[in-house]
């Protein structure tokens, strides 16, 4: 049986190591992992405890892309959070256009029928969450008066936009709202990086008084979404990632108190920095992946604890 050829455009990025991780633990797929920092790469390979890795093959440069015949790409190029882009927002729009484009150049002009499954972001729905999104959500953007953070959600409009006008191709738009797994990195500046950092380190966990919602996807059931993608013949849309059930900040809170002895402390006057607006409460009722077949099995509570153990094991 011929294995399926899959392309993953930034390797090292934390949801591209999540699915790494998955596809090295399912036999039919022939891998080839493109990224910039290849010896990072081979060294978080080389960490993944999986009986027999698959065949793969690690690309620097992103050029040999169309030497290939490839089955899927994924697309899992980003340009990280607040911290890394140090207050230069022309990557959002720079970045990912550069390696989307390369993508569709490829489904131009070397092969038709190649999936190309793209990340996207809850934040397309716009900077302002007090509520679940739904299907009639509406984005309003004052374009005579348009803000930093509302450049993100704008270059995810335009970018799932321009798949939807190529109708011709197999594209399906992934909107993650937030995902975690044993693979983040502690230093991106994420909540719940912030807890275990300061687990690690017996620090307080400072936070205010809003108790956000969050909706963590487990990388297995993202990984089952990516499946369901791959077996649909005819796709071009964008699907809502979502989890069995988002969590509160409060019960977060209460399980790294209880299981690992966080020590926290409520102050309302903090104001916690987004650069891409206020989300407090941040996750999607729009299920239109159920039309696919797609039934997440894990909650995001489920996801952070048997996620966060994998970081945290030895300190219980």
């Amino acid at each position: 049986m011929r294995k399926s050829k899959i392309a993953i455009l930034g390797s090292t990025s934390h949801i591209a190591k999540g699915l790494i991780n998955n596809f090295f633990r399912n036999n039919g797929f022939d891998l080839h992992l493109y990224t910039r920092s290849p010896e990072n790469l081979r060294t978080f390979i080389c960490t993944l405890d999986t009986y027999k890795k698959p065949t793969y093959v690690v690309h620097q440069d992103y050029s040999n892309l169309k030497q290939y015949s490839y089955d899927v790409i994924i697309n899992c190029i980003g340009v990280g959070t607040w911290k890394r882009l140090g207050g230069d927002y022309s990557r959002y729009f720079t970045i990912p256009e550069k390696y989307d484009n390369l993508v569709i150049d490829y489904l131009q002009n070397r092969r038709q029928d190649t999936l190309y499954i793209s990340f996207s972001s809850g934040a397309v729905y716009g900077t302002h969450f007090s509520a679940p999104v739904k299907e009639d959500t509406v984005t309003r953007i004052q374009v005579n008066k348009i803000s930093p953070k509302e450049y993100y959600c704008i270059t995810r409009i335009y970018t799932e936009s321009k798949h939807r006008a190529f109708d011709r191709f197999r594209i399906a738009d992934l909107r993650v709202f937030s995902y975690f797994s044993r693979f983040i990195d502690l230093n991106e500046g994420y909540f719940i990086s912030e807890i275990i950092n300061c687990i690690l380190n017996r620090r307080i966990f400072k936070t205010n008084d809003t108790n956000i919602v969050r909706d963590y996807v487990h990388p297995e059931d993202l990984f089952s979404l990516i499946l369901k993608c791959i077996n649909m013949e005819k796709v071009n849309t964008a699907l809502d990632v979502t989890s069995a059930k988002p969590a509160k900040k409060s019960e977060i809170l209460d399980f790294f108190s209880s299981q690992y002895g966080l020590q926290y402390q409520v102050d309302k006057s903090l104001n916690h920095i987004s650069a891409t607006g206020i989300k407090d409460i941040y996750y999607s009722e729009h299920n239109n992946a159920l039309q696919i077949g797609y039934k997440p099995k894990f909650t995001s509570m489920d996801t952070i604890k048997k996620e966060s153990a994998c970081i945290l094991n030895g300190l219980t």
